[in-house]
């Protein structure tokens, strides 16, 4: 009884934690709990089945448990790899724009990792570029996980200069812009970026007008990494953490285009 009383608190004590990085939109942070809370979870299993085993069998062996917690890994991670990653991936893009090459191809020599996300907005390119243009002045990156804030978003910010290489951009600085078209920025250069054996990242915003007040906005990343470390870093931040960064905001930024464009300007 004593055991449960502590796993419960202790899951009180993980959940408040997750609740609050969620609320205040660290994702990348939250994604790092997440994983941790579910060792510790497969951890309690493990260690509740074992009694449980033992009250039936007094010579039960520990490591059958420990064999089949393994597998029970081995399986979750083998489906989230073939299943999960690749929609992740690829979330509501074209093969098209999957095999394009952007800006952000020309950097980052030999990236292991590539995503490309994309969103369809109601609007015009040269309309939707700007309330892209304007994600650092909202600092949108800080917002809450369930969207922007809806005041910051009731007009476009007036006289706002063009971007120019070197410029920070949300996270990382412009290596390539080109007005109404695209936004590349280099990440794995910001010091604020922790390293841990990643050896470059890189991101872009990519505007392509498809008609009838219709653009495609696709955000691809691209990430080189050394040894475990960096594998592990760069699927939790790229692939994990990013990918409800990333959705959230070509998501968020589509609602508030959608919600203030009327028609032809």
């Amino acid at each position: 009884m004593i055991t449960l009383i502590r796993y419960a608190f202790s899951v009180l004590i993980w959940g408040a934690v997750a609740v609050a990085l969620l609320l205040t939109g660290k994702i990348v942070y939250l994604t790092f709990w997440t994983i941790i809370g579910a060792g510790l979870i497969l951890f309690w299993l493990g260690h509740m089945l074992y009694h449980i085993c033992c009250l039936f069998d007094p010579d039960f062996k520990p490591i059958r448990i420990v064999i089949f917690m393994l597998l029970l890994v081995a399986g979750g991670l083998t489906l989230f790899k073939t299943v999960v990653e690749p929609r992740w991936n690829s979330w509501g893009s074209t093969r098209e724009e999957i095999e394009a090459r952007y800006e952000v191809d020309r950097y980052c020599d030999g990236a292991e990792l590539r995503t490309v996300r994309t969103v369809e907005v109601n609007a015009p390119r040269e309309y939707i570029f700007k309330w892209a243009r304007q994600l650092p002045e909202m600092g949108s990156y800080g917002s809450g996980f369930f969207g922007f804030d809806d005041e910051k978003y009731e007009k476009l910010l007036e006289n706002l200069p063009d971007l120019k290489e070197g410029d920070e951009f949300l996270i990382g600085k412009i290596t390539d812009f080109k007005d109404g078209k695209s936004i590349t920025f280099d990440i794995g250069s910001d010091p604020k970026f922790p390293k841990m054996g990643i050896n470059c990242m890189y991101g872009g915003y990519y505007f392509r007008d498809i008609g009838d007040d219709k653009t495609r906005i696709i955000m691809v990343m691209r990430a080189d990494y050394d040894g475990i470390m960096g594998w592990f870093y760069s699927q939790v931040i790229v692939e994990i953490g990013d990918f409800f960064i990333s959705t959230r905001q070509i998501d968020s930024l589509k609602d508030a285009a959608e919600r203030k464009f009327a028609g032809p300007r």
